[in-house]
């Protein structure tokens, strides 16, 4: 197809559409550190946040203030179960050291079941899953918006992004069903209960912004 120059915005826009991203809210060219540590800022008596969806009532209170910049090593949608109804989608990080030394290049990722999985071989320098846990991160997605919604399930492998909203504890309750889902506040912890749960108000891919 050719393009003429007076189509350029009008083709990115059917590019941006066909790929399932909304429109951006506006466009930021400075560059994305994803060598960069997570910023986080503690937040005591956070203002709770209260969503009510399909007969749940669910209460966020922040924890922490959030921003992450990195790169996407995968991206799964789910939409079953009780985090499924608040959380449309996990986004897998690595940034800082990992992503800096190229090293997470060398290395298989994937995800299911709200987990993300790393797999190397014996020729992978770092033999040491507390160092890949350290620089990479599974984010748990609540988004703000109808917008950033879209926006997180359409993030791919290699996209550049960053993230920023809120580190949440969540209590929910349907006609006395109860659902708790907490999330983590430190880099260096591993298993259940070390992903971040991530209230997202604000989501930059690229030169893409979204809010």
């Amino acid at each position: 197809m050719r393009i003429f120059p007076g189509t350029l915005a009008a083709a990115a826009l059917i590019i941006s559409m066909a790929c399932g991203a909304p429109p951006p809210s506006d466009v930021d060219g400075t560059p994305i550190d994803a060598s960069a540590e997570p910023a986080q800022e503690k937040i005591d008596n956070g203002e709770p946040i209260v969503i009510e969806r399909k007969g749940w009532r669910f209460v966020l209170t922040p924890k922490a203030s959030y921003q992450i910049q990195g790169e996407v090593l995968s991206r799964e949608n789910y939409s079953s179960g009780v985090p499924g109804i608040i959380s449309p989608c996990d986004i897998a990080l690595v940034f800082g050291e990992l992503y800096s030394s190229s090293l997470y290049r060398d290395i298989s990722w994937s995800q299911s079941g709200r987990w993300y999985w790393w797999k190397y071989d014996a020729s992978f320098p770092k033999q040491d899953d507390r160092y890949i846990a350290r620089w990479s991160s599974n984010n748990h997605i609540i988004p703000a918006t109808a917008t950033l919604r879209k926006a997180a399930r359409s993030a791919d492998e290699g996209d550049i992004v960053v993230l920023e909203g809120y580190l949440v504890k969540i209590d929910a309750d349907k006609k006395g069903e109860n659902y708790f889902w907490n999330s983590s506040l430190s880099r260096s912890d591993t298993g259940d209960g070390s992903c971040e749960v991530l209230y997202l108000t604000k989501m930059r891919i690229g030169e893409n912004v979204y809010e």
